[in-house]
């Protein structure tokens, strides 16, 4: 009997880590609901469920200890009764204790909220600034709903109108007066939140400051909403979003730096405008992550980054130069893109699809030592500056049919595993080099003039057509 009893402690103990588990990932719903409920069902549902558990117990006791024949004595009966009272008094004294204290907390997050908003709309610039750190304090005695409440509100303000003029002005109300045309004057009234620039950087300080994995109090599984927001020297260095990050139409103005952020979630940033720097060197995109007709008008650096599922980038403006060294890509897209300066993607590993179809590179366009694992697109795309692909491994389909070649292009120590078209491409004037492909594999790359179309031009090297492979 007793190794039977110590058995079922040891199978006890297995399955309440189990349930603990389960019970961890669902006490948030269950308390949620349960606050919805109306006392006497409340009570109701404690007892029932009371109820199941000590059924379940006496069947688990009576299966494990045989229990007597005998008759119970009338004590024994009054005693299991007053138990059972005094069990159903403290099931109802708990819930009625536990209601009350939720009522409680619901009063002082109300309170502590209504008084952080109305900090955050007055028109003293200090107390807007109160406001904030009000607001975020409101977040961190809060968790799940409330605390995204609160967060809300932070990014709400950042979304609101603000004319970058007057960022700093202490000018509260501009008066305008307008002659009418029968007569009269018109008075247009604008008003402005004083030297509201200081504001809202506070903001995004506070936020970024809050993603940081080692904060106190952690907002990073929060969603944050910046869509066309006017965001002013943003730094979120080293942050993690492992909620939704929608950056959909902002405007960045200034420098924005997102150094080795980490992007848990989706990622949005489609026609977003960068006016200074954008700086992701190092981030990681673990979801699917919109550039999609993006304006960069400065320099854009992802040297390192890493997208781990799609990145799309189509139709997306990079006035400045780009960066992409050493990146990592996994089915990107970069339809119909414009580079008007250079851009660099030397070293960077490309493990699923590319798309390049109809992109234009008005600067150099360097690929030297990329890897592109699978198929990529190169269809229509113009190359006005020199193309570099010297030593690259095209591993799996490459598509470069009806490109264009303004500038000259380098293929030297190239590997060409897939199958490879540069069928109607226009290689220009300017000097094209194949020279000492590592591989020219099986079928060879086909060109208007091998299928006897024309004749190859004098501008591509080399002029003995073609060139062994330097390796096998």
């Amino acid at each position: 009997m007793l190794d039977r009893v110590r058995t079922i402690g040891t199978q006890s103990r297995r399955t309440t880590s189990m349930l603990f588990s389960r019970v961890g990932k669902r006490y948030n719903t269950i308390n949620r609901r349960a606050g919805r409920l109306e006392l006497f069902p409340a009570v109701g549902f404690a007892l029932s469920a009371g109820l199941v558990v000590a059924i379940g117990a006496y069947g688990l006791l009576h299966w494990a200890i045989p229990a007597s024949e005998a008759k119970a004595a009338p004590i024994d009966i009054t005693r299991v009764a007053l138990t059972i009272v005094a069990g159903v008094g403290g099931v109802v004294a708990l819930v009625i204790a536990y209601r009350r204290q939720r009522d409680i907390e619901q009063s002082r997050f109300v309170e502590r909220f209504g008084a952080a908003a109305s900090q955050l709309g007055a028109a003293d610039v200090a107390v807007r600034i109160a406001g904030v750190y009000a607001m975020a304090g409101a977040a961190d005695q809060s968790d799940g709903l409330r605390r995204q409440q609160c967060i809300d509100v932070l990014c709400g303000y950042l979304r609101l109108p603000y004319v970058p003029d007057h960022g700093s002005s202490g000018r509260t109300k501009l008066v305008t007066t307008i002659p009418r045309a029968e007569g009269g004057e018109t008075e247009e009234h604008v008003e402005y939140r004083q030297n509201d620039r200081e504001v809202r950087r506070t903001i995004l300080r506070v936020i970024a400051d809050h993603l940081l994995t080692e904060a106190e109090y952690c907002w990073s599984t929060s969603n944050f909403d910046f869509r066309t927001a006017h965001l002013e020297g943003v730094v979120f260095d080293a942050v993690t979003f492992s909620g939704l990050a929608w950056f959909d139409e902002a405007t960045f103005a200034g420098p924005a730096r997102f150094d080795k952020a980490t992007f848990a979630g989706p990622a949005g940033f489609d026609r977003a405008t960068f006016t200074g720097p954008a700086v992701f060197n190092g981030a990681t995109f673990c979801d699917r992550t919109r550039f999609s007709e993006v304006t960069f008008n400065d320099r854009a650096e992802f040297r390192g980054a890493t997208f781990r599922a799609v990145a799309e980038f189509y139709r997306a403006t990079f006035d400045g130069h780009a960066e992409l060294r050493e990146a990592t890509f996994n089915n990107a897209g970069f339809y119909r893109a414009t580079f008007n300066g250079h851009v660099r993607f030397d070293k960077v590993t490309f493990n699923g699809g590319l798309v390049f179809h109809a992109t234009t590179f008005n600067g150099h366009a360097e690929f030297q030592q990329a890897t592109f694992s699978h198929a990529v697109d190169f269809g229509k795309a113009i190359f006005n500056g020199r193309a570099g692909f010297r030593e690259t491994k095209l591993n799996g389909d490459a598509q470069f049919a009806e490109a264009v070649f303004d500038g000259p292009a380098d293929f030297a120590g190239a590997t060409f595993t897939g199958r490879t078209t540069f069928l109607d491409a226009d290689f220009g004037s300017e000097q094209v080099v194949f020279d000492g492909p590592a591989r020219w594999s099986p079928p060879e790359p086909e060109f208007d003039w091998s299928r006897g179309v024309g004749e190859k031009p004098a501008n591509i090297e080399p002029q003995d057509w073609p060139r062994a492979t330097t390796t096998s």
